[in-house]
C-alpha cells in the first residue's frame, strides 16, 4: 500500500477537517443526486468510490446499495468520512494501483481523475475490478487552462481537466463501452469564472 506523504496528500490531509465547509465542496453537493439519476443501482450492489475524500458521493450512495468501499490516498480525509458513522461504508487508504479488496458492480468518482497521472492505466484498473456489465459514473472538469486550482503542483493536479474524446478512447481501450458525457454542474469560482463539469458514464463489456 502506498502511504508515504506526497505534496498532494499533505494538502488534502491538512484541509480535511474543514473540507465539507469549503464553498467549492458546498457547490459539489449538487452532484450526487444528478449522478444517481443516471446510475442504475441495486440494493445488492457493491460500489467503489474512487478518490472518496470525506464522502460526498459515498454517503449518498450508501443507503441505496449493499456496501460502498471508499478509496482515497488521504488518511485524514477518510477519517472525516469514518467519523460520519455510515455502517455500510468501508474506507480503504491506499493507491488503486496497489490492488483492491474486491470486485464492484459500479465505480463512482467526483473530481479525482485529474489527480491521476496515468488515466489510461486508471481506466484499465477500473475495468479489472468491475463485474461483467459493471458501470462507471465519473465526474470531473472539462479541459481548462489550469486556473481552476491555481497552485496545481501543491494540490497534486496532473491534468487541467479533460477532452471527452481523449477520455472515451482510454475507456474504450480498457474494455468499457457505451461511454457517454453529459454536463452535470458549473462551478462558480472565486476568480469570477464558471467551470463546467462532466459526468462520464459507461459499462464493462
Amino acid at each position: 500500500m502506498t502511504t508515504s506523504p506526497t505534496p498532494e496528500t499533505s494538502h488534502f490531509d491538512a484541509a480535511a477537517r474543514n473540507w465539507d465547509q469549503r464553498p467549492m465542496s458546498q457547490q459539489l453537493a449538487a452532484v450526487p443526486p444528478l449522478l444517481l439519476a443516471q446510475l442504475p443501482l441495486s440494493p445488492t450492489d457493491q460500489v467503489l468510490d474512487f478518490g472518496a475524500g470525506t464522502g460526498l458521493l459515498a454517503t449518498q450512495i450508501a443507503p441505496k446499495v449493499a456496501h460502498v468501499t471508499a478509496l482515497d490516498m488521504s488518511a485524514a480525509m477518510l477519517q472525516v468520512l469514518n467519523d460520519k458513522g455510515v455502517a455500510n461504508i468501508t474506507t480503504h487508504h491506499g493507491d488503486i494501483f496497489d490492488g483492491l479488496p474486491g470486485r464492484y458492480h459500479a465505480i463512482v468518482s467526483c473530481m479525482a481523475l485529474h489527480h491521476v497521472a496515468d488515466v489510461a492505466a486508471l481506466m484499465r484498473a477500473f475495468a479489472a475490478v468491475l463485474h461483467p456489465g459493471g458501470r462507471i459514473a465519473l465526474v470531473d472538469l472539462y479541459q481548462e487552462d489550469g486556473s481552476f486550482h491555481g497552485d496545481n503542483e501543491a494540490k497534486g493536479v496532473k491534468h487541467f481537466g479533460f477532452a471527452p474524446e481523449a477520455l472515451q478512447t482510454m475507456a474504450e481501450s480498457a474494455g468499457l463501452r457505451g461511454i457517454a458525457f453529459t454536463d452535470i454542474v458549473h462551478m462558480q469560482h472565486q476568480n469570477g469564472r464558471s467551470y463546467p463539469l462532466f459526468l462520464m458514464t459507461g459499462h464493462l463489456g
